[in-house]
């Protein structure tokens, strides 16, 4: 029902100005937008952060020393490839 009553109002203004010249038709859309400017100014003002906002966000409670990580790492490596083997045989053959 919004969309038939915005078509039926649109549709009378451009009835107005469809024989308007162009720079009639530019002066309008200036005018329009600067009215709109406003509007769409405050819905985009955006907040400005400081260090102040984020204090106290994390703490380290929750996270894994960095020996920890290390070990991890170093646990997950299953990588051993045939050169491995290999010097490991003629290293310790006599």
């Amino acid at each position: 029902m919004t969309a038939l009553v915005l078509k039926q109002e649109s549709d009378n203004y451009w009835n107005l100005i469809k024989d308007a010249s162009n720079e009639v038709k530019l002066a309008l859309i200036m005018r329009l937008s600067d009215a709109l400017r406003p509007a769409v100014a405050e819905k985009k003002a955006k907040k400005k952060y400081t260090a102040d906002d984020f204090a106290g966000m994390w703490d380290d409670e929750h996270f894994m020393a960095v020996e920890d990580i290390n070990k991890a790492i170093r646990d997950a490596r299953h990588v051993k490839s045939c050169r491995d083997e290999f010097w490991d045989k003629f290293l310790n053959e006599p």
